[in-house]
């Protein structure tokens, strides 16, 4: 059953594995590893909002499997299998093997989950990864001596990793935590979901039980930080500033419309979201701890997501964990109930509420994706792709803050101008002193403005007109300049 799960949903991930998508972020990445394959240094030349073991660790995949595209999406989608194998392992470890497959197959094919496994960004490979480091403090939980500090130590290590795909997997913490506490919150527990007042030495006890887990989980996670590290000292400082003090500033300066874009995402999850709320209310009803873990990890997901600014819909995958896992242990909660002849209904029920969100789930994907094959390509970004080869000699840079419509026509963008979004240029980290003195460097010849964000750059259009003019237009926005032959700084 667990391997049907997983061939579907390598099927359902690579079905739009080769789909224009126009999507910026994509466009930025794919930029991105173009770069590297020329040879390229990240953050040192490449700028890199992500933590480095993003794009490293798709690099392999783009290499080997024709560096397009498709390339970079089979390693995101190769992570998102990983993902769906460690949500198993994670159900299977706290509710038997039942609960592994019901979370699997929610995970699997979850819309944000879904939507992530095929698309080139980095929340989907860091929650996938993550979710294989809250299994390996659960597998802990149930071995003994060496197998279990080996696997606090490896979580921690993965944990690690994670965080170095993207930042928000440190939520994460927060259900491996729990795990390896598990030991200390034993003493609370009276059976049949109460709880009784520890005495002191009862106390002591379970802290020393739980104190080496936690110290092979923090040696794990400081081992795995140092050797991942190595190969960026050199960069630490800029990579700081790109990953780490670029992120701050964008809270700082961005305005929040929290509220709404939320609400937006969050509909996404419809009958998922309903399924969860009554598991929380049945764990409350057989006073169920386990099911502590999935609430307290999805709580955290939700408080990091309120922390996001400017908050982006795909960030909603952060949150599938915590919803699938709740749901997948459900139904182990009914099965003093269920074994019963009059509990045949209620299994029923249980059945057909996963079954339809699951259902429901497939048909839309297949229906959406059946119409995205059939369009292939739109008209309108076939005309700019040709616009901007009939400009441009094969092989040479591109400016542009359009860099997905680029890489789709085969040209590739100065290194540091892979990512010219609103964000960076509303934080100063691309200012317009900064783009001309990158276009003057690579002696660009040719600029394509494909919506507002170059634009807004304060004097750059000016600086343009005055070196470039304009060879084309596709629609409204889509602008193609060349440099004239005798403006300054033409080699």
């Amino acid at each position: 059953m667990g391997i049907v799960i997983v061939i579907v949903a390598a099927v359902l991930y690579l079905l739009l594995i080769n789909q224009f998508s126009g999507n910026y972020d994509e466009g930025v990445y794919w930029q991105s590893l173009r770069a590297m394959a020329q040879g390229h240094p990240l953050f040192t030349a490449i700028f890199s909002s992500q933590p480095p073991y993003f794009l490293t660790s798709l690099y392999p995949f783009y290499m080997l499997f024709g560096q397009d595209i498709a390339a970079a999406r089979i390693g995101i989608a190769v992570f998102a299998l990983l993902g769906v194998v460690a949500m198993f392992w994670l159900g299977s470890e706290l509710g038997g093997t039942w609960a592994g497959l019901i979370a699997a197959v929610l995970l699997a094919f979850e819309p944000f989950y879904l939507r992530q496994a095929r698309t080139l960004e980095s929340d989907g490979p860091a929650v996938a990864v993550s979710i294989l480091a809250v299994a390996l403090a659960a597998a802990a939980m149930s071995r003994s001596g060496t197998a279990r500090h080996r696997l606090a130590a490896l979580s921690g290590a993965i944990l690690v990793y994670g965080l170095l795909i993207k930042l928000f997997a440190i939520v994460a913490l927060v259900p491996i935590l729990l795990c390896l506490v598990t030991p200390f919150f034993r003493v609370f527990d009276a059976g049949e979901g109460r709880l009784r007042r520890p005495t002191a030495a009862a106390l002591r006890r379970g802290a020393r039980a739980a104190l080496p887990d936690l110290a092979w989980l923090a040696a794990g996670a400081l081992v795995a930080a140092l050797l991942l590290l190595v190969p960026f000292v050199g960069a630490f400082r800029t990579m700081w500033d790109q990953v780490i003090a670029f992120h701050i500033a964008a809270q700082k300066g961005l305005p929040s419309k929290l509220t709404e874009d939320f609400a937006t995402a969050m509909s996404g999850f419809n009958l998922l979201f309903l399924l969860a709320l009554v598991a929380l209310g049945l764990a409350a009803w057989r006073r169920a701890w386990k099911m502590a873990l999935p609430l307290l990890w999805l709580l955290a997901s939700l408080l990091m997501l309120a922390r996001l600014t400017p908050f982006f819909n795909h960030y909603a995958v952060l949150i599938t964990p915590g919803v699938a896992l709740m749901i997948a242990l459900a139904p182990g909660l009914l099965a003093p109930i269920i074994s019963r002849p009059t509990g045949y209904w209620l299994r029923v029920a249980v059945a057909l509420a996963i079954t339809a969100a699951i259902a429901v789930t497939l048909i839309t994907d297949l229906t959406t994706s059946q119409t995205t094959l059939s369009k292939g390509i739109p008209a309108s970004a076939q005309t700019q792709m040709a616009a901007v080869n009939a400009f441009t000699i094969p092989g040479e840079l591109v400016v542009t803050d359009d860099p997905y419509v680029v890489a789709q026509a085969g040209h590739s963008v100065p290194p540091e101008l892979v990512d010219t979004s609103h964000v960076r240029i509303s934080t100063s980290s691309l200012t317009t002193q900064d783009l001309e003195r990158i276009i003057e460097r690579d002696h660009v010849r040719v600029i394509v403005i494909a919506n507002d964000r170059l634009p807004s750059l304060t004097g750059f259009m000016p600086w343009l007109l005055q070196r470039y003019a304009l060879a084309g237009r596709v629609g409204a926005q889509f602008a193609i300049y060349i440099r004239a032959p005798s403006s300054p700084g033409v080699a």
